[in-house]
């Protein structure tokens, strides 16, 4: 049936209530939006992709790949009152909804719904794999992820969910994998993530950032879980391949937490930090914390989030990641690092990368909730990365080779 007429039919029977075309971002028409449907390399199982907070950084930038590399229809839904603007033939449409409350909010079934945003209530995403949908989440914070495996425990629905999807969680995951897959004597897993401030983020991911900076969280260590706070853990890490080694942070990042349960005990230890390029802003952000202002931040967050945004952008605006793996005696085990381009792109590209790989359809399907792991590759989600950032470097050390790499300090 021809997609056009299919989602007439749809908003006619108040299944899906539009408020008109969602207008392209500053970004879509930089790109070159037409009016011509693009041809795509992409095939997805579900005909329709939802973004819940679809009009945020990433979403704008999700929206514009799934509409240029694939023929699905998207919906973006958001407050923001979107004007009736279209370039891409009835294929992006916006619905203004208050997400936190979804119970007016209808999607189609088998529908693929993206939860970009920590304000969704957690039951929305059981209303979706009850429904046959596919629900993909990206959250990075460990209380909200956890919840959303609650509303999902015993669900018998026919769809599926998806957890970690992205670039932190979601391709570390898939690092970590890897290594663990490669370098089987593995029994610790650290992660690295340097985010370059060369641009500003939108306000949700700045604030989010800051928010977390007051939330202690779970990490294994030595098969125990433990509560640590943030800037508790130090390391550092060699980001750029021959460079030198920056320091990194211990941060609430949820995918230490969802590889060290994947592992199934093998793992002993899961850390993530996190560094800031230029790394004076690493170094700073380390003496706050050391100082225990971190619930400062946290309070005002969204205060902070606004008053950074109308300041001068700092460093480059690049993503790398460093992913280690240590057997029993300490020694590195394997090393896999990618170095790419602005993060919010980086995540766009992954979340493409699994809604191509999720199969909906699939028989026996994967009910309830699964992991990026379950769906994807490694290799898909880097050869997503590297068609939309074409900068995107990786390099890969395992067994004598990783052990003969420089160690960083713990």
């Amino acid at each position: 049936m021809d997609m056009a007429k299919k989602r007439k039919r749809q908003q006619k029977k108040g299944t899906i209530r539009a408020t008109g075309p969602a207008a392209p971002s500053e970004e879509m028409t930089n790109r070159g939006g037409s009016n011509a449907a693009p041809e795509a390399f992409l095939a997805l199982a579900a005909p329709e992709v939802v973004l819940l907070g679809g009009s945020g950084d990433v979403g704008a930038r999700l929206a514009r790949l799934l509409l240029e590399n694939t023929d699905a229809v998207v919906t973006s839904v958001s407050r923001r009152n979107t004007a009736a603007f279209d370039t891409h033939g009835g294929r992006l449409r916006h619905i203004s909804h208050d997400l936190t409350q979804p119970g007016g909010l209808e999607t189609t079934a088998n529908a693929c719904v993206v939860n970009l945003t920590e304000v969704t209530p957690p039951a929305y995403a059981r209303q979706v794999v009850d429904s046959g949908g596919c629900w993909l989440e990206s959250s990075a914070t460990p209380a909200y992820l956890g919840a959303i495996e609650a509303a999902l425990h015993g669900a018998a629905g026919p769809g599926t969910a998806i957890l970690g999807v992205g670039a932190a969680p979601g391709l570390t995951n898939l690092l970590a994998a890897e290594i663990a897959a490669k370098a089987p004597e593995t029994v610790q897993i650290d992660i690295g993530l340097e985010m370059g401030m060369g641009r500003h983020y939108g306000v949700a991911a700045t604030e989010w950032f800051l928010g977390a900076a007051a939330k202690p969280y779970p990490v294994i260590i030595d098969h125990e879980q433990r509560e640590v706070t943030p800037g508790q853990l130090k390391r550092s890490f060699a980001f750029g391949k021959g460079q030198r080694p920056r320091r990194a942070i211990g941060y609430g990042f949820a995918e230490q937490m969802l590889i060290a349960q994947r592992s199934e005990n093998r793992l002993k230890t899961v850390r993530s930090f996190v560094a800031i390029d230029p790394p004076w802003m690493t170094r700073s952000l380390a003496l706050i914390l050391g100082l225990g202002l971190g619930p400062a931040i946290g309070r005002n967050a969204r205060k902070l989030a606004k008053w950074m945004l109308r300041g001068p952008a700092f460093g480059q605006a690049h993503t790398r990641i460093v992913v280690e793996g240590y057997d029993d005696n300490g020694q590195l085990a394997g090393q896999i690092r990618v170095e790419t381009g602005d993060q919010a792109e980086a995540t766009a590209a992954v979340i493409l990368a699994t809604l191509s790989g999720v199969r909906v359809d699939r028989e026996p399907p994967q009910q309830g909730a699964t992991m990026i792991t379950d769906h994807i590759a490694l290799e898909a989600a880097l050869a997503a990365l590297r068609r939309v950032l074409p900068e995107t470097r990786v390099s890969t050390s395992l067994g004598r080779a990783a052990a003969d790499q420089p160690k960083a300090d713990s």
